[in-house]
C-alpha cells in the first residue's frame, strides 16, 4: 500500500504539471502574439506583425513574414523583411530580409540582407495585394 501511495500524484505536483504543459502550449502563440495571417496563395502565406505598423504621409512601414509551402530553390522555407506600401502610387518595396530554412522563421538562418529593393507596382491576386489594401484602404 505505501508503494502505491508513494508514486500517487499529489495535488501540488498535479498543478505543477498542468500549469507547465499550460505554459509549453501557450508560449508558441505569445511569442507570435502581434502576428495576423494577411493571406495565403498556394505557394505562401503571408503574415504582419500589427504592433510594427507606422505610417509616415502616404508611406505605411510594416514588418511581415513570408512562410513558403515549400522551400525555394536556395533552400529558404520562410523570410521576414520590412515592407514599404506607398498609398499614393500603389507601389511596394521589401528591405531588411532575413531568410530561414525552417517554417515561420524557424531552422538556420540562410541570408541577412539589409538593402532596400526596388519599388514595385501593387497588382494582381497576390498577399501583397490584400496587405496593401488592408493598410492603404484601397
Amino acid at each position: 500500500m505505501t508503494h502505491a501511495i508513494a508514486h500517487r500524484h499529489t495535488p501540488s505536483t498535479w498543478r505543477r504539471r498542468l500549469f507547465a504543459g499550460l505554459a509549453a502550449a501557450l508560449l508558441p502563440g505569445l511569442v507570435w502574439a502581434n502576428w495576423a495571417k494577411v493571406g495565403e496563395s498556394e505557394l505562401a502565406t503571408l503574415y504582419m506583425d500589427r504592433s510594427s505598423i507606422q505610417r509616415e504621409e502616404n508611406v505605411v512601414r510594416v514588418w511581415e513574414i513570408q512562410d513558403l509551402k515549400a522551400a525555394d530553390g536556395d533552400g529558404v522555407r520562410s523570410r521576414r523583411y520590412l515592407n514599404e506600401y506607398d498609398c499614393k502610387y500603389q507601389m511596394y518595396r521589401i528591405s531588411n530580409v532575413t531568410s530561414y530554412a525552417g517554417p515561420m522563421l524557424t531552422g538556420q538562418k540562410l541570408f541577412d540582407l539589409e538593402t532596400k529593393g526596388l519599388w514595385r507596382k501593387v497588382g494582381g491576386l497576390s498577399p501583397f495585394t490584400l496587405s496593401f489594401v488592408i493598410h492603404c484602404g484601397r
